[in-house]
């Protein structure tokens, strides 16, 4: 579906992370992240580890606080929507599917139990036989079937990819708006992550929203409309897919391209947190190879270079 008005927008989101022991040190996570998600589409947000693409999830989950800025969903602040009902229609509302389906789901408990919990909550379905009812159309509607085979199994007997899709059902049963996808597929084999991403496609095709979190760009280009890039918290390059894939101007995003084309995810020289934590440069500075002294001495602006493709790069490619 062609996607419309924004559904959720994060304004100047900032998360900062203490350390608990030792001298207390500060690690911003999300800096000052400004990034809107259209109603309709799969906004693909990538980069490695680190760079704050699950904290980003996270925080529009509710699941964390920021430390400033604001989260609005329907143009109307998260802020406001943190005690009784409110925040109650915005759970149901805003749903969330983990990395590891196998430690995001309770080991003791059925199937049926982990679908059954959303929608009494929830108050979907008037009694117990409407509501195993609408168990079944879920499982089906994420093809686990029969249905009547998996309500009763608990997750240690299941694979990899049927409690991902038990995952996936459990985050639709209370008929979402949108879904944080939290890498997905990076715990399923190869064979089985198409399958898993065409499932998203399909709930897309019937009005779903995501925010599709990854640092495998060959899957981003598979499912997103639009990609954003994020480098340390900063949000350095943002546009429609396949005008990033192909036309990528921030180094950073160059250089995740080139790892995806050489079949490696692991190309990029490391940086220590005091090397990137100075606030007036380019976060990027210490491994950019077009780097020069305006980017040690001015951090740049997200600007928009062409139609619908933003980059924050004094030197962009």
């Amino acid at each position: 579906m062609t996607p419309t008005a924004d559904i959720v927008e994060l304004r100047s989101a900032t998360k900062e992370f203490f350390s608990r022991s030792g001298p207390q040190r500060r690690f911003v996570a999300l800096n000052h992240l400004n990034l809107t998600i259209r109603r309709g589409e799969i906004l693909a947000l990538v980069g490695e580890s680190g760079s704050g693409k699950t904290t980003t999830g996270l925080v529009i989950a509710h699941l964390l606080h920021l430390t400033s800025g604001e989260v609005y969903y329907e143009n109307r602040p998260l802020s406001q929507m943190t005690a009784g009902k409110k925040q109650r229609d915005y759970r149901k509302n805003v749903q969330i599917v983990f990395q590891d389906p196998f430690s995001s789901l309770n080991p003791v408990h059925t199937v049926g139990y982990h679908l059954m919990r959303p929608l009494i909550v929830h108050q979907i379905a008037a009694n117990r036989a409407e509501r195993r009812a609408a168990i079944f159309t879920l499982l089906e509607n994420v093809g686990l079937s029969p249905a009547q085979y998996f309500f009763d199994k608990l997750p240690h007997q299941l694979s990899g990819g049927q409690r991902q899709r038990v995952s996936i059902a459990r985050a639709l049963a209370s008929n979402p708006q949108f879904i944080v996808a939290d890498e997905p597929t990076s715990m399923l084999d190869v064979s089985l992550r198409i399958d898993i991403l065409n499932l998203l496609l399909d709930f897309q095709s019937k009005g779903l929203t995501y925010l599709y979190i990854t640092h495998d760009l060959a899957s981003a280009q598979y499912v997103a409309n639009r990609i954003a890039v994020l480098y340390r918290g900063n949000l350095v390059e943002l546009g429609d897919t396949e005008e990033i894939i192909h036309h990528a101007e921030h180094p950073y995003t160059v250089q995740l391209i080139q790892a995806v084309s050489e079949s490696s995810l692991v190309l990029l020289k490391g940086v220590t947190r005091e090397e990137a934590g100075i606030p007036d440069r380019c976060p990027f500075y210490v491994r950019c190879p077009l780097a020069t002294e305006v980017c040690n001495a001015v951090a740049p602006s997200l600007v928009e270079n062409t139609s619908g493709h933003w980059v924050a790069c004094h030197h962009p490619m």
